[in-house]
């Protein structure tokens, strides 16, 4: 009889052994097999929220992985032109709710910037966490509970606080009345956040996508897209001039192709990486039109710093 209960104990054990390594082959490395994972746990170190404090009284890697890092999504948002309510309910279904947690996977970092009149420098990141598990079956490996190891409630409540989290956010970033800005800094802002390890953007994550919301025109006292995208006698944007147009121009003793040499990141701080634009459409400030021609000139500045793998989604115009 002993010897019995021996053998079903090893088979139990064997079972649950094989269950767990079967979960873990089905996700990439660095995936935590269960949120208490011994090597590589889940930091659950919730504390309570206050929308009051950054990052809503939370720390910087709450949900994510201890010791491995998995991926990182970050949002940089352009809030130098006034807003109308159509164009926020297009970036807040692009960029929070369900889109969020559909479109990232499970332990993967996910980072909010603004873009305003503040130099990159000196800007903080709004907010960031890693996107938790639902526990569920979806399109992700790793989604679902490890039953060996976790238990569906504990992953629920885990789901719903960091949803609850999110959602507050979206309600401070999106609510906020941001001043109209004498300045629109975008070369800066998409060269900081390549280049700064202060951003967390590093290649050390095997899978990075910078998403930039924004209309594009970049706008400075060295070049401006208000002037470069204008033709004719004309008092709004209408139509770009080349990029290699835009490269020859003068800025002071150097021209924008040194500028943009000079500061553009490193090869290696491209890799892992993914560019998605949501170009937001702004037609009260251009002419229309102008969508083309611009986009072709960030596609250009693109391929220009080395940037293969990217995408540029157009909002539709609002009537």
């Amino acid at each position: 009889m002993f010897r019995s209960l021996r053998i079903i104990s090893i088979c139990l054990v064997s079972f649950f052994l094989l269950n767990n390594q079967v979960y873990a082959d089905k996700f990439p490395e660095g995936y935590p097999e269960c949120w208490k994972d011994a090597k590589n746990a889940v930091d659950t170190n919730y504390a309570a929220m206050d929308s009051s404090k950054k990052n809503l009284g939370q720390h910087n890697n709450l949900f994510c992985p201890i010791n491995s890092k998995v991926g990182h999504k970050f949002f940089l948002v352009d809030f130098t032109s006034p807003l109308k309510e159509a164009q926020v309910a297009w970036i807040s279904k692009r960029i929070f709710k369900d889109a969020l947690f559909k479109d990232t996977p499970p332990y993967h970092k996910v980072s909010y910037m603004v873009i305003d009149d503040t130099a990159p420098q000196l800007q903080e990141i709004a907010y960031s966490q890693c996107r938790f598990k639902t526990g569920n079956k979806s399109k992700f490996p790793g989604e679902e509970t490890n039953d060996g190891c976790e238990g569906n409630k504990q992953i629920s409540e885990h789901f719903s606080d960091w949803l609850s989290l999110n959602t507050e956010f979206e309600k401070v970033f999106l609510g906020k009345n941001y001043e109209e800005a004498k300045r629109t800094l975008l070369f800066e802002y998409l060269f900081h956040v390549l280049r700064e390890p202060v951003t967390d953007f590093t290649p050390e994550y095997p899978v990075r996508e910078l998403v930039i919301v924004s209309d594009l025109m970049q706008h400075s006292k060295r070049f401006s897209f208000y002037s470069h995208c204008k033709q004719g006698v004309v008092d709004k944007p209408n139509k770009c001039r080349s990029f290699e147009n835009l490269l020859k121009k003068k800025i002071g003793a150097e021209t924008v192709k040194k500028y943009i040499e000079d500061r553009k990141p490193k090869k290696e701080n491209l890799k892992n990486l993914k560019v998605t634009v949501l170009y937001i459409n702004h037609d009260y400030e251009t002419r229309p039109g102008l969508s083309t021609s611009l986009v072709e000139l960030w596609e250009d500045l693109f391929e220009f710093m080395g940037i293969e793998n990217y995408e540029i989604v157009k909002q539709l115009a609002i009537i």
